[in-house]
């Protein structure tokens, strides 16, 4: 019984299975009705590359040797369009590129496929892509340009940028050089400054930014070209300048061993090429860096220097730095410089022109542990403090006589911050009222004066002044122009240096407090260092 009843079971389950696979055989012949479907390779990896009111799509193809047409399909403002391009593919991996031109700037839903050369096509792939024209050329500006410092007497202008916007590849600028020359400069996203020599004194600079709208863009799109004038330059000439009051003040080392007067720092501003300094080699041998400081004695701008090594003697240094200094205390690198040491001498120009009352040579590198020089000579313009004997308050925005009742009549009043006398000072109003920054002053020369530097000094042991000022020039009193901001420090009674770069030639100049803790300014003294013209 088992038996028979196992038999009708088998023979039921061989039945269905029969049937199943005779309903599979009927379906898969009526999908293939006509033929079995055939698909050509699918287009892999679609990108859209977006241009300007044009479009590149570009995808991959595997094994694609078959492949003969390759097709993009889309639809645009309700009308079907289409553009197919012949192909001949490299297995085992190719691309296609098809290039859709004269499209409105907007988004677009694209059908790519590939046809064989049977005729087969590919199942359809759908990307979207973005257009771009003229709304987007419309956003795009200039990179803002935060200040052009330099000019006057330096030989380079400083060009300062701003960050640059979302999709900016850079800035093409253009400017004329001082023989006609047209100079081309390109700015990267990544530059902050850009540095012009050479320049046409009051020339123009143009310049234009570079933008793409995405990073696959296949156009570039560009502002329109925008000028700024240029500064005006100043042919600094120098002169061989007297060393007569300079003299020595620090050093690392000297060697008197040498036999005085070699081997002391002082040979090398004695106006002797056969006596020498010489770093110490009796009782210690100290390696380098090596150097000696001088003090001018006068406030010089500098434009170049001549050293000469030791007459004869090859070992010595091969580079060397310069520093300058206004105080003899906080000094500015000039720049590293090479020096072959089997020539008896070599000039270089200060680029800086700084302005300087000290000066120190660095020996920074040689073959040996020491040092050694015949002479340093500098080039450059003595500035002269001016008499001011003549000078006159010519305006002022406030002053304060109240400071008289503990002080001398001119306490309080402009004509203090001119008159020698660093006890007296200058105060803006307090008493019947009490104006805010900015406060000036404005002084007659009396004569037309070429400015290189400006020397002031706070009140005296009072560090609640101004912080930052501004010196303006003029030649009748009343068109002033700009010359400067300058930082003070409110908290050392010493006197701090301004320099003019432009060296103006004025017969008047106005003092300006800017900025300050209080809403008060004070001054006890103001020099000017330059050369009268008349």
């Amino acid at each position: 019984m088992k038996i028979a009843i196992k038999t009708t079971l088998f023979l039921v389950l061989i039945a269905w299975v029969f049937t199943a696979c005779q309903e599979m055989e009927d379906i898969h012949a009526d999908f293939i009705k006509g033929g079995e479907k055939i698909y050509a390779t699918v287009p892999d990896t679609v990108q859209t590359m977006p241009g300007n009111k044009r479009l590149q799509l570009k995808w991959l193809v595997h094994n694609g040797a078959h492949i003969k047409k390759s097709v993009v399909e889309w639809t645009d403002n309700g009308q079907d369009f289409t553009k197919s391009v012949d192909v001949s593919l490299n297995a085992p991996l190719d691309s296609v590129m098809i290039m859709l031109d004269n499209l409105e700037e907007k988004s677009y839903l694209f059908k790519t496929y590939n046809i064989d050369k049977d005729g087969n096509r590919s199942i359809k792939v759908q990307t979207t892509g973005l257009v771009f024209g003229d709304i987007y050329q419309s956003t795009i500006t200039n990179r803002i340009i935060t200040s052009i410092v330099g000019g006057g007497t330096v030989d380079s202008v400083v060009v300062n940028w701003r960050l640059p916007n979302d999709g900016n590849t850079g800035v093409e600028l253009s400017y004329k050089s001082r023989t006609g020359e047209m100079v081309k400069k390109w700015v990267t996203p990544a530059d902050t400054r850009t540095v012009l020599r050479n320049w046409e004194s009051l020339g123009s600079m143009s310049y234009k930014s570079y933008y793409i709208p995405a990073p696959t863009a296949i156009d570039t799109f560009v502002t329109e070209t925008a000028e700024v004038m240029l500064p005006i330059f100043i042919e600094f000439k120098g002169v061989k300048l007297d060393k007569t009051n300079w003299v020595i003040k620090d050093f690392s080392t000297e060697e008197p061993a040498e036999g005085a007067p070699n081997g002391l720092a002082s040979a090398a501003i004695d106006g002797k090429l056969n006596t020498f300094w010489h770093t110490q080699w009796s009782g210690g041998s100290p390696g380098y860096p090596h150097h000696f400081t001088i003090d001018l004695k006068s406030m010089v701008k500098l434009s170049k220097m001549e050293v000469f090594r030791r007459q004869g003697d090859g070992r010595g240094q091969t580079q060397f730095q310069i520093l300058t200094s206004l105080d003899g205390t906080n000094f500015v690198n000039q720049g590293t410089f090479d020096y072959d040491p089997n020539v008896n001498s070599a000039s270089y120009n200060l680029v800086n022109l700084p302005m300087a009352r000290y000066v120190r040579y660095v020996a920074t590198k040689g073959s040996n542990f020491f040092a050694f020089l015949a002479e340093i000579d500098l080039y450059g313009q003595v500035a002269t403090q001016l008499n001011r004997t003549n000078w006159s308050v010519a305006a002022f925005s406030s002053e304060e006589p109240k400071e008289a009742t503990w002080g001398p009549p001119i306490q309080g009043l402009v004509a203090a911050a001119i008159d020698g006398d660093l006890g007296t000072f200058w105060h803006s109003a307090w008493d019947k009222s009490q104006p805010p920054y900015p406060h000036y002053f404005t002084i007659d020369m009396k004569k037309k004066v070429r400015l290189m530097a400006v020397e002031s000094f706070r009140r005296q042991g009072n560090g609640n002044g101004q912080t930052e000022y501004k010196i303006y020039t003029s030649n009748d009193g009343v068109t002033f122009t700009d010359q400067g901001t300058f930082a003070f420090n409110s908290k050392i009674n010493d006197g701090q240096v301004a320099t003019m770069t432009n060296l103006p030639e004025a017969r008047y100049f106005k003092y300006e407090a800017t900025k300050g803790p209080n809403h008060y300014a004070f001054l006890a003294e103001i020099y000017i260092y330059g050369e009268e013209m008349e």
